[in-house]
C-alpha cells in the first residue's frame, strides 16, 4: 500500500475518552490524587502505555508529586527553559509536531514523560499518542525489516546546548561548575555507540546509535524520533550501518502507517498524562488562534 492512499486514514480522528479505565475522571471537583490513583495509573502505564488524570486538584506543585512517584531521576531538555525545578516549559511554535519518543535521539532518553496543562487551548494544539506496538505490527514485514537495524544519528549541538546536557548528565559535576572536554568526554564514555568532536566554533559534531525499536516485557515497540521535530535543534541525518540513508519518501510512508494508531488528547485545564517513552510516540496537532493561551508543562525521568 502507498503513502497516498494511507494518507486518506488520517480524517478518521480518534481520540481519548473516558471508557478507557486509565483515564482517571475524578467525579468530585479539586478531589486530592491518592496512592490508589497512582497505583491505577501505574497499571495503565504498563498495559497500554499511559495514563491520564482530570478533574483532580492540580497546581505545578501537585504536578511535581505525581512525576516524583514514577521517575526516580528526573532529565532535562537543555534547549527548554525552566518552569520549576522539577518541570520545563513546552514551546515549540505554532505548527503541527511530528511524532516522536521524547529526546529520543540522546544517549539517556527518559523513560517517563509527563505533561500538565496549566491552560488549555480553546481549539487545535492537541497531543497525539501513537502506541508503538499496534504500529510495529501494522508495518508490512520489508518495513519492521528495514528498521529492525540500529540507525546512526548524526547532527551539530551549538555548545551551550551540550554543555547544558553535559551538566544535567555528568555524575560528579557540582551545580555552575565549569564544564570542559574531559566532562564531555566523560559523558561520551557513558554510552556506547557515542562520538563527537569539536569544531573551531566549539559546536559538537555529534552522532549516536540508536535502535528505532524497543523491546519491553516482550513486546516489540517502533519507539524512536525518526518522525519528529527539530525546533531548537539541527535537523539530523539517519543513516543504516549500509551506508544508506533513512529517505523522506520512508518517513512520509512510516507517519501514514502511524497515523491509522494515532490517538488526540483534546485537553482541559489541569490535565495531567503520564506516558511510556519507549513504548508511546507523541506529537502535536497545529496551534490555533494565539499560543500564548495555552501554557503546557512538561517533565520527565528514568525509573
Amino acid at each position: 500500500m502507498q503513502a497516498d492512499s494511507l494518507f486518506q486514514m488520517q480524517n478518521n480522528t480518534k481520540t481519548l475518552t473516558s471508557d478507557n479505565p486509565y483515564f482517571l475522571l475524578s467525579t468530585e471537583q479539586n478531589r486530592t490524587i491518592e496512592a490508589h490513583h497512582m497505583a491505577q495509573a501505574q497499571l495503565g502505564l504498563e498495559e497500554q502505555g499511559w495514563a491520564l488524570f482530570r478533574g483532580f486538584e492540580h497546581n505545578l506543585d501537585i504536578f511535581n508529586q505525581v512525576v516524583s512517584n514514577f521517575c526516580h531521576k528526573l532529565t532535562f531538555d537543555p534547549a527548554r527553559k525552566f518552569s520549576s525545578n522539577m518541570s520545563q516549559k513546552v514551546d515549540a511554535g505554532t505548527l503541527a509536531i511530528g511524532l516522536h519518543t521524547e529526546n529520543g535521539n540522546t544517549p539517556f532518553p527518559p523513560h517517563i514523560v509527563a505533561f500538565y496543562s496549566q491552560k488549555s487551548a480553546l481549539t487545535g494544539s492537541q497531543t497525539t499518542l501513537c502506541d508503538g506496538v499496534s504500529f510495529y505490527h501494522s508495518l508490512p514485514e520489508p518495513l519492521q525489516k528495514r528498521f529492525s537495524y540500529p540507525i546512526s544519528v548524526t547532527r551539530t549541538l551549538p555548545k551551550e546546548l551540550w554543555q547544558t546536557y553535559v551538566a544535567n548528565e555528568h555524575p560528579e559535576l557540582a551545580p555552575g561548575q565549569e564544564i570542559n572536554f574531559h566532562h564531555l568526554q566523560d559523558v561520551l564514555n557513558m554510552v556506547p555507540g557515542q562520538s563527537g568532536k569539536l569544531n573551531a566554533q566549539g559546536e559538537l559534531e555529534y552522532s549516536l546509535v540508536v535502535s528505532p525499536l524497543q523491546i519491553k516485557n516482550g513486546k516489540i515497540a517502533f519507539a524512536n524520533a525518526l518522525l519528529g521535530p527539530s525546533f531548537n535543534y539541527e535537523k539530523p541525518s539517519y543513516q543504516f550501518a549500509d551506508g544508506s540513508y533513512v529517505s523522506q519518501s520512508e518517513l512520509d510512508l512510516l507517519a501514514a502507517y502511524a497515523e491509522e494508531h494515532t490517538y488526540e488528547l483534546q485537553w482541559q485545564d489541569g490535565d495531567i498524562i503520564l506516558i511510556d517513552n519507549t513504548r508511546i510516540m507523541h506529537g502535536r496537532r497545529a496551534i490555533e488562534g494565539d499560543p500564548k493561551q495555552r501554557k503546557l508543562v512538561i517533565a520527565m525521568g528514568r525509573n
